[in-house]
């Protein structure tokens, strides 16, 4: 592999399944800090914060910190704040969603008082039909419309519950508007990744385990691609599928051991 300089890491399937840490992930964690090198753990959770994903890396004895931790509701808040500074926004998520707004100087609003100028969807277990009836008046009245992500269903304790693609389609039917969309496989989070970090889609490589959301996303950011098949994947999915990855190990250990054996 090429000497990267800046890693991108998914969670689930990588770094862990479900409460379960995956073989060589704690080493390979401690081989980045050890190296010097860029990462960040990237992931599309819109309702969880960096503190909360840190909270179980930590617990699975993952030794980072928040600023390793990036998920595609702050890669949005960062996106929204940039471009569209102090600027007001109807919020269709949850608490650490509209606390990131406000730590990034962005006004939420939750009735109809203001004009936003951006709708931000990301999951919401509070959701109905007075938010979807405001959202879509906000978007058809010329608010930008952004969404964490479209995943349509939530994997909750062996269960599926309805995700924040779910809420966005309805959205999109009532508005006739598509979505701006931050999370994978779309190439902003990748991008904002890059912007953190101070790194050059050249230098950096993507470690995921699915082809459709990781992998495609980081190669329509320009970037490097590894798919480890510890996750969703299997040798059969790689071989029907158009999308390629640059490399494939069973693991992050395998990842790693080839790491180790070329800066030896």
């Amino acid at each position: 592999m090429l000497p990267y300089t800046t890693y991108l890491i998914d969670l689930d399937g990588v770094v862990y399944r479900g409460n379960e840490l995956l073989p060589g992930a704690k080493e390979f964690v401690a081989w980045l800090n050890a190296n010097s090198k860029k990462y960040l753990f990237l992931t599309n959770n819109s309702f969880a914060s960096e503190a909360q994903v840190l909270e179980k890396l930590v617990s699975l004895s993952i030794v980072t910190d928040e600023g390793h931790v990036l998920g595609a509701a702050q890669a949005a808040v960062k996106n929204i704040a940039r471009r569209f500074p102090h600027s007001v926004v109807y919020l269709i998520g949850e608490q650490p969603l509209h606390n990131m707004l406000l730590e990034h100087q962005l006004q939420v609003v939750d009735e109809d008082t203001h004009k936003p100028a951006v709708v931000l969807v990301g999951l919401d277990r509070h959701f109905d039909y007075q938010k979807l009836t405001r959202a879509v008046h906000a978007v058809r009245a010329g608010a930008s419309f952004i969404a964490i992500n479209r995943d349509p269903l939530l994997p909750v304790a062996g269960d599926l519950l309805p995700g924040t693609g779910t809420m966005v389609a309805a959205i999109e039917a009532g508005s006739g508007v598509t979505p701006e969309v931050i999370g994978k496989p779309q190439p902003t989070l990748f991008q904002e990744a890059m912007r953190m970090l101070g790194s050059q889609p050249g230098e950096t490589v993507m470690i995921g385990d699915v082809l459709t959301v990781d992998i495609k996303g980081a190669k329509a950011a320009g970037i490097h691609t590894i798919l480890v098949l510890s996750g969703k994947e299997s040798p059969t999915d790689v071989a029907a599928s158009p999308i390629k990855p640059d490399y494939i190990y069973d693991n992050i250990a395998a990842v790693l051991a080839e790491l180790e054996g070329k800066s030896r």
